[in-house]
């Protein structure tokens, strides 16, 4: 047993020794802490991928001394010119293989036809041929290869005066990008009516005007965080001569603000806090009466509401959906008298509503100079209903003129009921006037 247990230890030992001889050991390579300055470590990737691209010409020297007379490559390095191979090749039915060098080639003229195209001095057709034309009554006669020996090449000496610079001599500037985008439109519309006096039907005349104002902030970090901001301010008066208490009222004025929070969940789904609140900017009257019946602050609402928010983004359709089932509805009225005519307990200026909610905000370009802009809003408590729909269409004339057709159906049955009147109310209007967008 003994014997066996030396024979077994002396042959471990053989061969730990034979093995140790034919594979030695590396030492470890000990590595310092990678450093925590972003600016160093831009630095010395861009050294190193330096370092490759000089070793890579040191290694293809002889390939690049002999670019030019590569025929594939004569488009790039003769006169510029318009070619039509390339662009048969990107409209062509059949992809070809990418990776060839005609196809870079293609691609490469591609690009500076659509970003330099002040480079393209020619065309194909006017290029100016490099052969006389061929004679067809003379035969060419046959060339014999020649045997002679050609001398030989010496081999083209590597560059060595192109050294990579050191990453701590690189001077990097970084700029701070901007995530911020803004969006304005401003419109001046006009609309005039008139008959005479002894006009066989009757009628009165009368003028209005509309201003609107649409100014956005957006904010995208690109990383999934949006935060949209909308201010929007419509005011419009208009005259009338059978309203002796009153030389103009308005028949359109809104001040409204949008506040939208959002973190991406998925392509086109956000998780979205919003808040929207909206008033007007000065009292509302009827025609020969001086009661106020709503004023700034008379009444001001706001929704709180926390769900989810669909984007969907097509060439000319835009399309937000904001899907809340938990929503808080705030209402404020500053006249104590006009109280109970928008849903609150007289004597009170506040009321809080609690449910759910649903925005849908559309832009569709119909056409060239047609454009649908589209707003729906939804809220209930589970006992009442409050809806509205604003529906703009934008006529196009030029870059300054436009007319507007404004379809704005309404219900609301938590104010107090008109007589003989139902919960459903509409407003229109069509004009015409000044329209900028910056």
């Amino acid at each position: 047993m003994i014997r066996k247990l030396l024979f077994l230890f002396v042959s471990f030992a053989v061969f730990s020794a034979t093995f140790a001889e034919k594979f030695p050991q590396r030492p470890l390579r000990r590595t310092n802490n990678p450093p925590t300055d972003s600016t160093t470590l831009i630095g010395r990737v861009y050294q190193a991928r330096l370092a490759d691209l000089v070793r890579q010409c040191r290694r293809d020297s002889t390939a690049l001394e002999h670019v030019l007379e590569n025929p594939y490559l004569f488009p790039l390095f003769g006169a510029p010119a318009l070619y039509n191979f390339p662009i048969h090749r990107e409209f062509a039915l059949t992809a070809e293989d990418s990776t060839t060098v005609s196809s870079w080639v293609s691609q490469t003229l591609l690009h500076t036809y659509a970003h330099d195209p002040e480079l393209i001095l020619h065309n194909l057709t006017l290029l100016p041929t490099a052969l006389p034309p061929r004679k067809e009554h003379a035969k060419e006669q046959p060339t014999k290869p020649s045997t002679a020996l050609l001398p030989p090449i010496a081999p083209p000496v590597p560059s060595t005066t192109f050294q990579a610079p050191n990453a701590n001599d690189l001077e990097i500037t970084v700029h701070k990008p901007n995530f911020w985008t803004f969006v304005g439109n401003f419109s001046f519309q006009f609309m005039q009516y008139y008959v005479s006096d002894n006009w066989y039907k009757g009628g009165e005349k009368h003028n209005s005007f509309l201003a609107a104002t649409n100014l956005e902030a957006n904010y995208d970090n690109k990383e999934g965080l949006v935060f949209n901001n909308k201010l929007e301010m419509r005011l419009g008066f208009q005259s009338s001569n059978s309203d002796t208490r009153h030389r103009y009222k308005t028949n359109t004025d809104l001040l409204r603000l949008t506040n939208k929070l959002g973190r991406q969940a998925t392509k086109n789904w956000y998780y979205t806090v919003m808040l929207q609140s909206w008033t007007q900017f000065s009292p509302g009257y009827k025609s020969n009466d001086p009661k106020v019946y709503s004023d700034i602050f008379s009444p001001l609402e706001a929704v709180l509401s926390v769900g989810m928010d669909y984007k969907l983004n097509r060439r000319a359709f835009d399309l937000t959906t904001t899907l809340s089932p938990l929503a808080v509805n705030a209402k404020y009225v500053d006249r104590l008298a006009l109280s109970s005519r928008y849903g609150l307990d007289a004597g009170h200026h506040t009321k809080f509503n609690f449910g759910s909610s649903i925005t849908v905000n559309v832009k569709w370009q119909l056409m060239k100079d047609v454009q649908w802009v589209s707003r729906l809003f939804a809220f209930t408590n589970y006992s009442r209903v409050q809806a509205e729909w604003e529906n703009t269409f934008n006529f196009k004339v030029n870059r300054y003129l436009s007319a507007k057709l404004f379809l704005y159906p309404r219900f609301d049955d938590g104010v107090r009921r008109v007589k003989d009147q139902s919960y459903f109310q509409f407003n229109e209007f069509l004009s015409l006037g000044l329209d900028y967008t910056f």
